[in-house]
């Protein structure tokens, strides 16, 4: 008897004691009350939207849902402190078989109503974790499917998911509570201080909702390490048993003997204690795609960090609340944006806030009520490369793209930097793939720092401007921006007050989006437009059209202006998206990464097409975007890396071109028969006959002056000590000729002077001891002077500039029986190599070694020099357009052995 009262009285004094066990009690009323309160306003309907709008809109509510989060979290937590309480003593446990069952699936039990009430968020995590329950529910055998539907339900619906979290779920963790406490309610005070606790960190910390945009996408934290385990497995449906054998340990702790209950014990905390880390790998070191990352990396803090910033209740938020209720739906949800940025107007459809909210582009809480909270974090100017994955790459937008831009040229400058670096000597060839990420201290990279660099995608855009001819780098918008007339006018307002016209950014890329940066180097932008840069200043500029003036200081000349540009065509309708924003792939040279040739739409046969359907999903939405219905069209494909030119389609064997921007309609025209009547020129590239002019300079010297104010292209600063160019002469001429060699075969191309120069490297910092560096280099050109009309066969064959002797006389004499070549050069011959100084060989010499910036690239060689000399004899005497020359074309040894006593070949010496 005595030893009953000893038992009741200790019973006694442990249900008047505070515990574990207690607290979580009193944090399940917790969760029970608010979850009633929270029922009012949910919507299973539309979860997400209905998540967000008490967000937004209904503070209390908002606090409601923040007290049902949190203490559902604390009653997660102090039931395991609980159990393991329990468990660490040594003294076996001792519970009833059914007890210790119940016991065992309450503990599963609680973590499915903790996990239905995660998936009730309907947001990007919810919707993760949902196809995950489901997925490995389904490839349980037998029944799988079943069991799926039996726990979630139909994937269009949250309502059974509803019932089980209210209902099932929580009834049977009632029922598992009272058991096992053998109280209903819990003690008043640990009530209180249970209710003040999770009310203060309510208040300061709001329950987490994915914005939808963010592309890291995790469960809640009990539920990361688990997914961690899943990314391990090659049949992931192999981890349910691992709840299986959870379950099985807890029983056994309860039910079984001393020393299975041993060993069982050590089991439970071996696996919690291997799930704690990784919990904290799947929280901490895991980004986008479950990558793996770590703090301080780039963009760590918005991929991994972005669930544990939540802003705090605000009872008399900066809007009324009533703005919010009518405004759009942004992609399934409310935006808190919206109710102070109502009346803005200028932007694109596809990117307006009726269509994508003001978050998915400028970031910040699309959730919070304060001014400064829905502020924090917001990128003022999106787009830029170091914040494209925060604004125009979330997962709602172009992920894809973003992804891509960094790998293409106009990203990593590559050649740039590659064939700098070989003139400086510092690299064996010109073809190794570089980044301008990763430039050094060399003397070549502070070359390229000081005067090359500024023209990337990733230098970023800082101020709000539109595009202009002084414009550099800015990401996505240095090519999709455009500011209205309103939007310029209101520039000087954007930093004081909300401005109601916002720039666009759209599809609309237009020429100037291109000249900043292309009207430099090969001038591609100016030459395309019929313009060429002089040496004259600023004040030496004549007071006449034929004369123009770019970012007020370069003069330029009126030229020949490409037959595209005469005829209305502008950059982005030749080029298309995979070849402006990289394919994914690194190339070391634009020649590499440039897709579209004059072949792609000049068509000699039957053309190569893709239907639409066959589209992929960015060709596809661009065409639409641009031109509407797109059904049963047939469009042109490159024939380099077979992508759908979506401006060019074929109907009734007619190929037709469509202007991207204004939409004109233009029929696409075969090449001349000249061109593919025989295989004589069969391995010229077509500009190097259609080609009017290109821009050339000869004679540059390059030096470094410590004391020059310099400019960092990097760091966009000014500094002390910079490279210093002193330029030549700039002309316009017809281009020269080389080779470009490849496993296809050799292909004649144009190039140009770009690199007759002297470098003088010894004021450069560890370079006192270096020699003058000297270079005769060609490079391969794109003039984008395109003339209708090819040039003459004389302007090849009997040209010394075109064959690559440099400008001068080029006779051909006739003494008695013998022909010969005589050439006498314009420019005197060059000290360090003994040439001429514009040219790129010798007159009937071989040029052996560094010859241009490629290394495919070569001048013709003595042999190849004889042959096109010896067509240029014949054109001595015979008009171009004679049968003979004709005759020539089909062919030429033929017609030499046949030819008269008054032909005189060339005899070479």
């Amino acid at each position: 008897m005595e030893k009953v009262l000893k038992s009741e009285t200790k019973a006694k004094k442990w249900k008047n004691k505070s515990t574990f066990g207690t607290y979580a009690i009193a944090m399940f009323w917790l969760v029970l009350v608010s979850g009633i309160f929270l029922a009012v306003p949910f919507d299973v309907e539309s979860p997400y939207l209905s998540v967000s709008t008490i967000a937004v809109s209904n503070p209390w509510a908002s606090l409601i849902r923040n007290i049902h989060y949190w203490s559902s979290q604390f009653f997660l937590i102090l039931t395991l402190i609980h159990l393991y309480d329990h468990f660490h003593y040594k003294k076996r446990i001792g519970l009833k078989k059914g007890v210790a069952f119940r016991l065992s699936l309450g503990l599963l039990i609680v973590f499915l109503a903790m996990l239905t009430g995660f998936l009730l968020k309907g947001d990007a995590d919810s919707e993760q974790a949902r196809h995950i329950l489901q997925t490995l529910a389904e490839r349980i055998p037998l029944i799988g499917k079943s069991l799926a539907f039996s726990l979630i339900g139909s994937a269009d619906s949250y309502q059974l998911i509803y019932v089980h979290h209210i209902a099932t779920f929580t009834v049977f963790i009632g029922i598992i509570v009272v058991e096992h406490s053998k109280i209903i309610w819990p003690r008043y005070t640990d009530f209180i201080y249970s209710f003040l606790g999770v009310l203060a960190i309510s208040y300061f910390f709001s329950a987490p909702l994915h914005d939808n945009l963010n592309p890291t996408v995790k469960g809640p934290w009990y539920f990361v390490g688990f997914q961690e385990i899943l990314h391990w497995l090659s049949h992931p449906e192999w981890s349910v048993f691992m709840f299986l054998i959870l379950v099985l340990l807890v029983y056994l702790v309860s039910t079984g003997k001393k020393k299975v209950s041993y060993f069982t014990k050590r089991g439970l905390l071996v696996f919690t204690a291997f799930y704690l880390v990784l919990t904290i790998i799947g929280l901490f070191f895991r980004g986008e795609r479950w990558e793996w990352t770590y703090p301080g990396k780039i963009n760590y803090s918005y991929s991994v960090l972005h669930n544990f910033k939540s802003p705090g209740i605000k009872f008399n938020p900066d809007f009324d609340s009533a703005e919010v209720s009518n405004a759009a739906v942004i992609q399934g949800r409310k935006e808190s944006c919206l109710a102070c940025h109502t009346e803005t107007t200028g932007f694109s459809a596809s990117h307006s806030p009726e269509a994508i909210g003001c978050a998915s582009c400028h970031g910040g809480n699309p959730f919070a009520t304060a001014k400064t909270q829905a502020h924090r974090n917001m990128i003022l100017i999106p787009g830029n490369l170091t914040t494209a994955r925060q604004s125009c790459g979330t997962t709602q937008c172009h992920p894809e793209i973003v992804e891509r831009v960094p790998t293409g040229l106009m990203s990593t400058l590559s050649g740039m930097i590659s064939v700098d670096r070989f003139v400086f000597n510092e690299q064996d060839n010109p073809d190794v793939l570089t980044d301008v990420h990763q430039l050094g201290n060399s003397a070549a990279d502070e070359h390229l720092r000081n005067s090359c660099v500024r023209c990337h995608l990733g230098n970023p855009k800082t101020e709000y401007a539109p595009v202009n001819e002084s414009s550099r780098g800015g990401g996505c918008l240095a090519c999709h921006l455009n500011y209205s007339t309103d939007a310029k006018n209101e520039l000087p307002l954007s930093k004081t007050q909300i401005v109601k016209a916002h720039p666009a950014v759209n599809l609309q890329v237009s020429n100037d989006h291109c000249f900043g940066c292309h009207s430099r180097s090969g001038r591609i932008s100016t030459n395309y437009e019929g313009w060429h840069e002089t040496t004259l200043e600023k004040e030496q500029m004549p007071d006449s059209s034929n004369y123009r003036l770019v970012e007020d200081s370069r003069v330029f000349i009126k030229k020949e202006e490409d037959v595209h540009h005469k005829l209305g065509l502008e950059c982005i309708d030749c080029h298309h998206s995979y070849e402006l924003m990289g394919d994914g792939n690194l190339y070391k040279h634009q020649e590499n990464q440039q897709d579209v040739t004059c072949a792609d739409c000049h068509i000699q046969g039957k053309p190569t097409t893709i239907k639409a359907e066959n589209l992929d999903n960015e060709s596809a939405l661009i065409a639409a975007l641009r031109f509407g219905s797109i059904a049963e069209k047939e469009f042109l494909v490159t024939k380099k890396h077979k992508h759908a030119l979506v401006n060019t389609f074929v109907e009734n064997d007619t190929a037709f071109f469509m202007k991207k921007n204004s939409g004109e309609k233009m029929v696409l025209k075969a090449p001349a028969s000249v061109c593919v009547r025989n295989n004589a020129h069969s391995n010229l590239s077509c500009s190097s006959c259609h080609t009017s002019w290109a821009p050339t300079c000869i004679g540059c010297h390059n030096l470094y002056d410590s004391e020059e104010p310099g400019y960092n292209m990097i760091k966009n600063e000014e500094q002390k000590g910079s490279w210093v160019e002193l330029v030549g002469d700039y002309m316009a001429k017809q281009p020269t000729l080389g080779l470009r060699k490849s496993a296809e075969g050799d292909e004649i191309i144009p190039v140009v002077p770009g690199m007759i120069l002297t470098i003088d490297k010894s004021a450069f910092p560890g370079n006192e001891n270096d020699p003058a560096i000297f270079h005769r280099l060609y490079a391969p050109s794109a003039p984008h002077t395109t003339s209708a009309k090819g040039r003459s066969c004389k302007s090849c064959h009997n040209n010394p500039l075109a064959i690559g002797f440099g400008e001068g006389t080029l006779n051909y004499m006739i003494e008695g029986n013998e022909g010969r070549w005589k050439f006498e050069a314009f420019y005197e011959n060059d000290k360090h190599d003994n040439l001429p100084a514009d040219a790129w060989t010798g007159f009937l010499q071989n040029r052996t070694g560094n010859v241009s910036t490629r290394s495919d690239v070569f001048p013709f060689t003595v042999e190849q020099q004889k042959k096109i000399l010896t067509a240029g004899s014949c054109l001595t005497c015979h008009a171009e357009d004679s049968e003979v020359m004709k005759a020539s074309l089909e062919n030429f040894e033929k017609l030499l052995q046949n030819r008269s006593k008054e032909c005189v070949l060339p005899v070479w010496r």
